[in-house]
Formats: C-alpha cells, sequence, structure tokens
C-alpha cells in the first residue's frame, strides 16, 4: 500500500483506535524509559522558557523519508476527528481532550503529522500512527502533562467518551508505560479500546514549551503496537534543536491563561 493509501486510513480511522485513544513505548518494544508512566513528575520551571515560533514549528516537522522504515505525511488539523470529544467522567478529561483535534490547555500552534511503518517497497505493515508537536506561549505544555498523569491514575480502570463526530467509545483500563528518557517530562500510557478490540498508545515529551505527542494503533497485530522509540527520538530531537534557536520568555504563570490558541494543524503559517 502506498503513503497516501496508508494516511488516508489513519484520516478515516479518525485514530478511532489510535488518536482517540492512547498508550507509549510497551515495556520490551527497545524504548528506554522508568517505568510508572512518566518522570520528572512534580517539576517546576522558574526559568525562562524558549517559545517557539509558527515558522519555527513548521520546521520541526519530520520529512515523508527522515526516519527509515515510517511513511510520513502532513495531515489536517481534523485528523484526529472534528469538535471536541465528550465525557461524563471529570477526571478523566484530559485524556479525552489529547485524544480530540482540539487540546486543552489551547496550545499558540500545532502541526500534525501521519505516519505508517512500512517495508522498503512502501507496502504498508499495519502500524497506523499520528505526531502533533505543540508550542505554548504559558505553561500549557507542563499543564498538558501533568493533567495526563492525574486523569491516568484516576482513570486507570478505564472510561467511556463520545468523539467529536458523535461516535460511542469505551476504554477497558488506561496503563502506564515507560516513558521515554527524552525532554525535561515524559509520560507514556496504553488504553484498551474496548469499541474497536484494538490497544491505542499515546507518548507525550515535553521540550520547554513544545510537547511532541505520538499517537499510535495497529489493527492487523494488537499484540506488537508500539510508537516506535526511533520516531519519538528523531522528532523530540528536531524540536530540541528548533529550541535552542528560539528567542527566550519570562517564566511562565502557575496556571494557563484562556484564549492563548488553537490547533493549527496544516495552516500555521
Amino acid at each position: 500500500m502506498k503513503a497516501m493509501v496508508a494516511v488516508s486510513a489513519v484520516v478515516a480511522l479518525g485514530l478511532a483506535a489510535g488518536c482517540s485513544s492512547g498508550g507509549g513505548v510497551p515495556s520490551g518494544s527497545g524504548g528506554s524509559g522508568r517505568p510508572g508512566g512518566g518522570r520528572g513528575e512534580g517539576k517546576d520551571s522558574g526559568e525562562t522558557v524558549r517559545v517557539l515560533s509558527p515558522a519555527q514549528l513548521r520546521h520541526v516537522e519530520l520529512g515523508p523519508r527522515e526516519v527509515p522504515g515510517f511513511l510520513i505525511e502532513r495531515a489536517s488539523a481534523l485528523a484526529a476527528g472534528g469538535g471536541r470529544p465528550r465525557t461524563d467522567s471529570e477526571p478523566c478529561r484530559p485524556l479525552v481532550d489529547a485524544l480530540g483535534s482540539q487540546p486543552s490547555p489551547a496550545p499558540a500552534a500545532s502541526v500534525v503529522n501521519t505516519f505508517a511503518k512500512a517495508r522498503e517497497d512502501q507496502h504498508f505493515e499495519g502500524l497506523l500512527g499520528m505526531i502533533r508537536v505543540s508550542t505554548y506561549g504559558r505553561d500549557g505544555a507542563s499543564a498538558t502533562v501533568d493533567g495526563l498523569r492525574s486523569a491516568a491514575r484516576a482513570c486507570a480502570h478505564g472510561f467511556r467518551m463520545r468523539t467529536g463526530e458523535g461516535e460511542q467509545q469505551k476504554f477497558e483500563s488506561v496503563r502506564a508505560l515507560p516513558a521515554p528518557e527524552l525532554g525535561e517530562d515524559a509520560v507514556a500510557y496504553r488504553l484498551e479500546n474496548a469499541t474497536d478490540r484494538a490497544p491505542s498508545l499515546i507518548t507525550v515529551v515535553r521540550s520547554g514549551s513544545t510537547l511532541s505527542m505520538f499517537f499510535a494503533t495497529s489493527l492487523s497485530d494488537p499484540d506488537g503496537v508500539e510508537i516506535p522509540p526511533e520516531l519519538v527520538r528523531a522528532q523530540v530531537a528536531k524540536v530540541e534543536r528548533a529550541e535552542k534557536k528560539a528567542p527566550t520568555v519570562p517564566p511562565p504563570p502557575s496556571t494557563p491563561g484562556p484564549g492563548e490558541g488553537g490547533e493549527a494543524g496544516d495552516s500555521v503559517g
């Protein structure tokens, strides 16, 4: 299957079994990380931060062939589904928001790409995923990671949600996975999707005021699904190289302010 077909499959799924789902680097997958779903917990940065501009953010996207073995393509901001997902379980709200196309707190700007694992002949191998890189002008990046960590604990036994399109989703459990030893903070989780009968993974790495978020699923190999460590390393490295050139801003306040921005997808200038 060619790259565009694989990416179209991701968007058609709305990552309902992947981006309307979550997880991380499973144990035994080759990713390095500490057990417990995260690291850097409680880390409070009072120092100045570097914020990527929309133009700089566009340059951190991985190219179509930048990571060998993967087909990477730019996606619309709505690739994760339109509208804001809903849930009756308020403690699970950070997880639900992360799985939709309108994250909260809202980033100043985002770029979204899909990835699919493929052989050298470009035939699709079943692993589908999405990468969302978002930059925040205040403390939204750290607030997002803290919210995911709290929600995963509160919702370990699962939760129900409705996607922005109105599709019902039921997750049987949320399990913490080893987080990558990258960035200043990172979390990783596996959600068991009872609706689609496929696990969904999410890994989030915070580098200063920028989040690299990875979502994945595999309909053909649920037991072997992973968020590839080499893909995570490549994306985070590119973000951190760009951050070294970004202007510094004063320390963020303790809570994010309203109207910070929004998901830009492929419309970032």
